[in-house]
């Protein structure tokens, strides 16, 4: 885990910070009884607070956007 340091100034601790309240927010949601949706694997899927995942519709392949290609040349 990265130690709180003042600013967000590195890509590597925003995606680890995002991942991790990501990760908090559906553990929230399914111990309310709350079902999310999110995407895995090619596909949007719904997983029920009994843990049982369902695919929704599989996602259209997409080229992969490159953040710092576009902040860097963009």
């Amino acid at each position: 885990m990265y130690p709180y340091t003042y600013g967000v100034n590195d890509n590597r601790k925003l995606l680890h910070y995002a991942q991790l309240s990501s990760r908090h927010a559906i553990r929230e949601l399914l111990e309310a009884g709350i079902s999310v949706v999110y995407a895995k694997d090619g596909n949007l899927v719904r997983e029920s607070p009994d843990h049982q995942v369902t695919v929704v519709k599989e996602l259209e392949s997409k080229e992969k956007f490159d953040l710092r290609e576009y902040l860097c040349h963009g």
